[in-house]
């Protein structure tokens, strides 16, 4: 029998994971979105509050027009304006990119973070605005100091939520690093779960993250949805602001579900084409990503804490 022997050209070699050509093309695109928004970011946001006291505006004069037409307008702008309110200044997009950036989440659970954050906010702006008109009777002012303090409370959860992601990471680090000393062969018959993933030792604090998440974006009211309610009781059609002020919210989703997806979307092209990277690294620099993600959402909690105006739209500000 003759016995055929195998060159070093004949062995097998170690596969490369190489970056074919269209990822190459969509890294190169990505990259130059990118840094066209860093650069253009400002004026956007500059001219996203123009539009939205435009809006606000139109829609004041729309209320005193009194007609159906009318009606079927202010609609309209309610919408438009919470799609370009989720376009300027504000805490909810950071958190949230923040967090599905730097933490294993699926989009489904990225999309309904953010629509949840809208609903609620919509929610509490409603409440707020009807408790002080209807019970308390209170002017404008004394809403505006209420919603400032909203914006604290909101703030502390942020700063809690920033903990969590650090405790959580922590905890992660700790446990991995107390699997990879305790190992086995597959059957090796001790009855022990040689390994555990992301998803299982998140499974318990996820949920508690995501209510977080929702709760420090949804108890600061959208100050667009007061400024509407209110001129709406001026002029006797509240049920149309509270229709507006929802209207708002589907407009703030979809959005804020937008940057979901991209951050989501980002997140996941980075992690494909770091599976080269030793196992060492592959643990220690997301647990370190997010120890940093929940640092910098604890200064941003302190942040709308101190400056609880931080966290408000300039334009209700």
């Amino acid at each position: 029998m003759k016995i055929h022997k195998i060159t070093p050209l004949e062995a097998p070699q170690p596969t490369k994971v190489s970056m074919s050509k269209p990822m190459l093309v969509i890294a190169m695109v990505l990259l130059l979105v990118v840094v066209a928004l860093w650069f253009l970011w400002p004026v956007i946001l500059l001219e996203s509050i123009h539009l939205q006291k435009e809006s606000l505006d139109y829609l004041t004069d729309q209320f005193y027009n009194g007609d159906s037409q009318s009606d079927l307008i202010i609609l309209g702008v309610c919408f438009l304006y919470g799609i370009l309110h989720s376009l300027g200044p504000g805490h909810g997009k950071v958190v949230v990119s923040t967090y599905l950036a730097t933490n294993e989440t699926r989009l489904k659970a990225g999309i309904f973070i953010t629509m949840c954050s809208a609903v609620v906010q919509a929610l509490v702006a409603v409440t707020l605005v009807s408790t002080f008109v209807f019970v308390f009777h209170q002017t404008m002012r004394k809403l505006n100091t209420t919603v400032s303090e909203f914006a604290t409370y909101s703030g502390v959860l942020v700063a809690l939520l920033g903990a969590q992601l650090i405790y959580s990471a922590i905890k992660y680090l700790y446990t991995s690093s107390k699997a990879n000393q305790h190992q086995h062969s597959d059957s090796c018959g001790c009855g022990h779960k040689h390994s555990a993933n992301a998803s299982e030792l998140n499974s318990i604090s996820k949920p508690r993250e995501y209510l977080m998440i929702i709760l420090s974006i949804g108890l600061r009211p959208c100050s667009g949805a007061i400024l509407v309610l209110f001129f709406a009781n001026l002029t006797h059609l509240y049920w149309l602001g509270v229709i507006g002020a929802f209207l708002m919210a589907i407009g703030t989703a979809i959005t804020t579900s937008t940057i979901a997806f991209l951050t989501v979307t980002g997140r996941k092209f980075i992690q494909y084409y770091a599976k080269t990277a030793r196992s060492g690294v592959t643990i220690i620099l997301p647990t370190l990503m997010k120890c940093l993600a929940g640092l910098f959402l604890i200064v941003l909690g302190v942040l709308l804490i101190v400056i609880p105006s931080y966290g408000i739209s300039p334009i209700f500000s």
